[in-house]
Protein backbone atom coordinates (compact mmCIF):
# COMPACT_ATOMS: atom_id res chain seq x y z
CA UNK A 1 0.00 0.00 0.00
CA UNK A 2 1.38 3.10 -0.98
CA UNK A 3 1.31 5.62 1.88
CA UNK A 4 3.20 8.40 0.42
CA UNK A 5 1.23 11.56 0.54
CA UNK A 6 -0.49 12.53 -2.48
CA UNK A 7 1.11 14.93 -4.75
CA UNK A 8 -0.02 18.04 -6.72
CA UNK A 9 2.00 19.11 -9.96
CA UNK A 10 2.22 22.69 -9.08
CA UNK A 11 4.91 24.52 -11.34
CA UNK A 12 6.00 24.72 -14.56
CA UNK A 13 9.52 26.33 -15.23
CA UNK A 14 10.99 26.49 -18.64
CA UNK A 15 14.20 27.22 -18.32
CA UNK A 16 15.46 29.83 -21.85
CA UNK A 17 17.88 31.27 -23.65
CA UNK A 18 16.16 34.30 -24.66
CA UNK A 19 12.74 34.62 -22.60
CA UNK A 20 11.13 37.11 -24.39
CA UNK A 21 11.41 35.08 -27.27
CA UNK A 22 10.33 31.95 -25.46
CA UNK A 23 7.40 33.28 -23.89
CA UNK A 24 5.92 35.11 -26.93
CA UNK A 25 5.87 31.32 -28.50
CA UNK A 26 3.88 30.09 -25.53
CA UNK A 27 1.82 33.39 -24.86
CA UNK A 28 1.17 34.63 -28.84
CA UNK A 29 0.76 30.75 -30.37
CA UNK A 30 -0.40 28.57 -27.56
CA UNK A 31 -2.30 31.42 -25.58
CA UNK A 32 -0.37 30.76 -22.19
CA UNK A 33 -1.60 34.12 -20.31
CA UNK A 34 2.38 34.91 -19.52
CA UNK A 35 2.93 38.48 -17.87
CA UNK A 36 6.54 40.10 -17.83
CA UNK A 37 8.09 40.41 -14.06
CA UNK A 38 10.93 41.92 -13.29
CA UNK A 39 12.09 41.82 -9.37
CA UNK A 40 15.09 40.87 -7.26
CA UNK A 41 17.26 42.10 -9.31
CA UNK A 42 16.87 39.69 -12.08
CA UNK A 43 16.29 39.66 -15.39
CA UNK A 44 12.66 39.99 -16.92
CA UNK A 45 10.66 37.06 -16.57
CA UNK A 46 7.10 35.67 -17.44
CA UNK A 47 5.06 33.88 -15.32
CA UNK A 48 0.63 33.29 -14.93
CA UNK A 49 -1.81 30.59 -14.40
CA UNK A 50 -2.84 27.81 -16.75
CA UNK A 51 -5.96 26.23 -14.63
CA UNK A 52 -4.03 25.55 -11.03
CA UNK A 53 -0.36 25.60 -12.24
CA UNK A 54 1.88 28.71 -12.22
CA UNK A 55 3.78 28.20 -15.44
CA UNK A 56 6.91 30.69 -15.78
CA UNK A 57 9.90 30.93 -18.13
CA UNK A 58 13.24 32.49 -16.53
CA UNK A 59 16.24 33.07 -18.75
CA UNK A 60 18.52 30.32 -17.80
CA UNK A 61 21.54 32.12 -16.90
CA UNK A 62 19.31 33.87 -13.72
CA UNK A 63 18.95 30.40 -12.05
CA UNK A 64 23.16 29.55 -12.95
CA UNK A 65 21.66 26.97 -15.17
CA UNK A 66 23.74 26.03 -17.87
CA UNK A 67 22.08 26.30 -21.23
CA UNK A 68 19.05 24.82 -22.02
CA UNK A 69 20.03 21.59 -24.55
CA UNK A 70 18.31 21.33 -28.10
CA UNK A 71 17.22 18.04 -29.24
CA UNK A 72 14.66 15.48 -28.33
CA UNK A 73 13.25 16.13 -24.58
CA UNK A 74 12.43 13.24 -22.49
CA UNK A 75 9.70 15.55 -20.95
CA UNK A 76 7.62 17.42 -23.48
CA UNK A 77 4.22 19.65 -22.81
CA UNK A 78 1.34 19.15 -24.39
CA UNK A 79 -1.29 21.95 -25.12
CA UNK A 80 -5.32 21.16 -25.77
CA UNK A 81 -7.02 23.06 -28.63
CA UNK A 82 -10.59 22.83 -29.82
CA UNK A 83 -9.79 22.34 -33.48
CA UNK A 84 -6.39 21.83 -34.77
CA UNK A 85 -6.64 22.44 -38.45
CA UNK A 86 -7.54 26.29 -37.42
CA UNK A 87 -4.47 25.93 -35.05
CA UNK A 88 -2.72 24.82 -37.74
CA UNK A 89 -3.71 27.56 -40.69
CA UNK A 90 -2.78 29.84 -37.94
CA UNK A 91 1.57 28.71 -37.97
CA UNK A 92 2.63 30.30 -40.55
CA UNK A 93 2.01 34.19 -39.10
CA UNK A 94 4.19 33.21 -36.34
CA UNK A 95 7.25 31.25 -38.73
CA UNK A 96 6.84 27.78 -36.79
CA UNK A 97 6.62 24.76 -39.05
CA UNK A 98 5.37 21.44 -37.18
CA UNK A 99 7.86 18.37 -37.26
CA UNK A 100 5.06 16.29 -38.74
CA UNK A 101 1.71 16.39 -40.62
CA UNK A 102 -1.27 15.68 -38.26
CA UNK A 103 -1.02 12.35 -36.66
CA UNK A 104 -3.75 10.03 -35.19
CA UNK A 105 -3.11 8.70 -31.89
CA UNK A 106 -5.51 6.57 -29.81
CA UNK A 107 -8.39 9.26 -29.21
CA UNK A 108 -6.73 12.64 -30.66
CA UNK A 109 -4.60 14.12 -33.23
CA UNK A 110 -1.37 15.63 -32.64
CA UNK A 111 1.35 17.59 -34.11
CA UNK A 112 4.83 18.27 -32.66
CA UNK A 113 6.25 21.90 -32.82
CA UNK A 114 9.70 23.01 -31.34
CA UNK A 115 9.61 26.14 -28.83
CA UNK A 116 12.50 28.52 -28.95
CA UNK A 117 14.71 26.58 -27.08
CA UNK A 118 14.39 23.16 -28.69
CA UNK A 119 11.82 21.98 -26.75
CA UNK A 120 9.31 19.61 -28.66
CA UNK A 121 5.49 20.50 -27.68
CA UNK A 122 2.66 18.89 -28.62
CA UNK A 123 -0.72 20.44 -29.49
CA UNK A 124 -3.46 17.95 -29.87
CA UNK A 125 -7.02 17.71 -30.11
CA UNK A 126 -8.99 17.49 -27.40
CA UNK A 127 -8.77 13.79 -26.14
CA UNK A 128 -12.18 11.61 -26.95
CA UNK A 129 -12.33 8.01 -25.62
CA UNK A 130 -15.93 6.82 -27.25
CA UNK A 131 -18.38 5.55 -24.60
CA UNK A 132 -18.16 1.50 -23.94
CA UNK A 133 -20.63 -0.07 -25.33
CA UNK A 134 -23.52 -0.71 -23.30
CA UNK A 135 -23.29 -4.31 -21.54
CA UNK A 136 -25.86 -6.86 -23.00
CA UNK A 137 -28.95 -7.70 -20.94
CA UNK A 138 -31.23 -10.68 -21.32
CA UNK A 139 -31.35 -11.94 -24.78
CA UNK A 140 -28.40 -10.01 -26.41
CA UNK A 141 -30.11 -6.64 -26.04
CA UNK A 142 -28.43 -3.82 -23.93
Amino acid sequence: MNTAPSAELSIVLLLARDADATAAFYRDLLGVPLVGEEHDGRHRHYAGRVGPLYFTVQPAADLSAPPPPQGYDSLQLGFTVPDLDAFLARLPGFGVVPLHPPTPFEYTRYVTLLDPDGRHVRVMTPWHRPDPPAPAGPGGRP
